[in-house]
């Protein structure tokens, strides 16, 4: 029997395995759709089922987290750079007497594992609550010159998104002029007046580097498509989502707003913006109203801008009450965000009940990143309040935030789904789902309803578009992705 007549066979003999609905299997096999549940008590054939599952999108992934520290340590030696023999941290040659080649790691078992835990969260110290926090926003300072070639990190972001059978990517990125905004925001500075500001800063020149900065991003993803050629990766859709770090001072981060959104109006590869770094560092918690009204002020000059937000990123001791108990619902009402990541701190949040009602009735998403909420937060299992959004109606999809820090990837989440939230394959479906419906690809969705999935008018009960769904896919790259993961979801179930 050669390897392709026995495919079937082992997709068979492994559905018997993983679906715990099992009459009828011997004979044919439980399709995954027909409403099988997926078992949290066989993790290896579950894993083995899940990998092959069509995950659509992923929403929330910032570029420099995706890489493992292995990756890192790999280019890092190809560049001929270096490793502090104390942080871990990578720099350009030479190399000084505190500093190690970081060819040399493949040949010092200590330098290599000091090098990997010093660039993730696999020493995974559980008799430190704050370990895990900690060690997680340590880790972006340390990656050094080995992450300046965005297009190899690009490459291989969009192949391990192919290997997670992901379809299409908005990556977080900082696509900034060649002097960031400091000049232009020292020149600018803040006073409370966000026109007045918003004009010094066009007249410091703010834009002026906005041709550069956009021919940058070209040539990053440029080179990403050359690199991955015809190969695994090449059919992965990738947009970008402009960062900015919330944790320097109001100028700055005004400065950073205001090139964001123009950015985002003029180059049609960022189709977004979010704010990064910790959630409960001081300027954060100190400033989050602020920021809330920065966003209120350009949402209302730059309307057609997607914003997602990092929101609710904390647990109770982490930070005050205070700050725990409004995050969430600023993001969405005076932030203007059409979709949060994290949300992990609902149920410290003052009238948690009505920010829900509003994100379910505004359709707001909720991103959740389970390994990354365990790893930061240590929250997980049923302290995790993903089935609370999910009951009040909250649409939810699944992603990774940074893979490689976390030492993750997005078929982990879906098994971490199953295993600790109890997710069902129709859940999971229904995520997946949601991943390309609460994206910001432009166009026109495929689906009439999105809780019901009820398609489009135009290409309900076609299995081969005709003229007027043509006609939809072509004109609405939202709905031709969507249409992508229906075609792959009934293959992937007709499989099984």
């Amino acid at each position: 029997m050669n390897k392709n007549t026995m495919l079937p066979v082992v997709v068979a003999a492994l559905l018997c395995i993983t679906l715990t609905v099992l009459s009828g299997c011997a004979a044919k096999g439980a399709p995954v759709g027909s409403g099988g549940s997926l078992p949290a008590h066989d993790p290896v054939a579950l894993r083995m089922l899940l990998a092959e599952m069509p995950k659509g999108a992923e929403l929330h992934t910032h570029l420099s987290g995706v890489p493992y520290a292995e990756d890192y340590i790999g280019w890092a030696a190809r560049d001929g750079a270096c490793i502090d023999r104390e942080t871990g941290r990578i720099s350009a040659p030479p190399c000084d007497d505190s500093q190690a080649k970081a060819a040399g790691a493949y040949t010092d078992a200590d330098l290599w594992n000091h090098t990997v835990n010093a660039l993730s969260t696999r020493q995974d110290r559980r008799d430190d609550r704050m370990w895990g926090h900690d060690q997680f926003f340590v880790t972006f300072g340390r990656f050094g010159t080995a992450g300046d070639d965005k297009g190899r990190m690009l490459a291989l972001t969009s192949r391990q998104a192919a290997r997670d059978k992901v379809q299409y990517l908005e990556v977080m990125l900082s696509a900034y002029g060649p002097q960031w905004v400091t000049p232009y925001a020292d020149t600018a500075g803040w006073n409370g007046d966000p026109e007045q500001t918003l004009e010094r800063l066009r007249d410091a020149g703010l834009f002026e580097d906005m041709p550069q900065a956009r021919q940058t991003l070209s040539d990053w993803d440029s080179k990403r498509r050359n690199l991955l050629g015809d190969g695994p990766g090449s059919d992965v859709k990738v947009r970008y989502i402009n960062q900015i770090v919330r944790v320097v001072e109001p100028a700055a981060i005004f400065a950073q707003m205001a090139w964001s959104f123009e950015l985002a109006k003029r180059e049609p590869l960022v189709l977004g913006l979010n704010m990064v770094a910790p959630e409960d560092a001081p300027i954060s918690v100190r400033d989050y109203d602020l920021h809330m009204r920065m966003l209120d002020f350009f949402h209302k000059k730059y309307p057609e801008v997607r914003i997602a937000l990092h929101a609710g990123e904390l647990t109770g001791g982490l930070t005050t009450p205070e700050a725990l108990s409004d995050h969430i619902r600023k993001a969405v009402t005076v932030g203007h965000a059409d979709r949060i990541g994290h949300g992990v701190d609902i149920a410290y949040e003052g009238h948690a009940r009505d920010t829900l009602a509003f994100m379910r009735e505004n359709r707001i998403a909720l991103v959740s990143l389970l390994t990354s909420n365990e790893v930061i937060l240590r929250v997980s299992g049923p302290e995790h309040p993903i089935r609370t959004y999910m009951a009040a109606g909250v649409p939810v999809a699944l992603s990774t935030d940074d893979m490689g820090v976390g030492r993750t990837d997005l078929t982990t989440e879906y098994v971490k789904a199953v295993r600790d939230q109890h997710f069902t394959y129709e859940e999971l479906k229904h995520a997946a789902r949601n991943s390309l419906e609460y994206s910001f690809l432009p166009g026109a969705s495929l689906w009439a309803d999105p809780d019901g999935f009820r398609m489009n008018a135009a290409c309900a009960g076609d299995e081969t578009p005709d003229g007027p769904c043509r006609r939809l896919l072509n004109e609405s790259e939202k709905a031709a992705e969507q249409w992508r993961l229906e075609k792959r979801l009934r293959a992937f179930e007709a499989a099984r």
